[in-house]
């Protein structure tokens, strides 16, 4: 029986870092959502429950920590992975610092994302 790729959502309002991120993750064998803010990631859980979410912090629209209370608070998504794409640190998050498994800080290099994924969730 073939084993399914481990799913990923991707949420990011920059497109080129959407489309960078894409390409390695699908080179590395990850079946990869992608969503351009928050409500757009809520949006997508509906139909589907990725391993593993990776959240812009500051997206228009709806933020990525306020993206991660809701997902924490849906009993279907509320055990995913959250990895928080940011340019602050998990202090300056203060309390909000908690609904998140790992931290990119921004610039971040993809080897330093997929070594966070393989981490919580393993290879593809």
């Amino acid at each position: 029986m073939e084993k399914k790729p481990k799913k990923v959502l991707f949420c990011d309002d920059s497109p080129t870092i959407v489309e960078a991120a894409y390409d390695e993750l699908t080179e590395k064998g990850y079946d990869v959502s992608l969503a351009y803010d928050g409500a757009e990631a809520l949006e997508l859980l509906e139909f589907e429950v990725p391993d593993i979410i990776i959240l812009d912090m500051e997206m228009p629209k709806m933020r990525g920590d306020e993206a991660a209370e809701k997902i924490r608070a849906n009993p279907r998504t509320a055990k995913v992975p959250i990895i928080a794409l940011t340019a602050l640190s998990a202090k300056t998050l203060g309390e909000k610092a908690r609904l998140f498994d790992a931290y990119l800080i921004k610039p971040f290099g993809f080897e330093d994302m997929l070594k966070i994924i393989a981490e919580k969730i393993g290879p593809a």
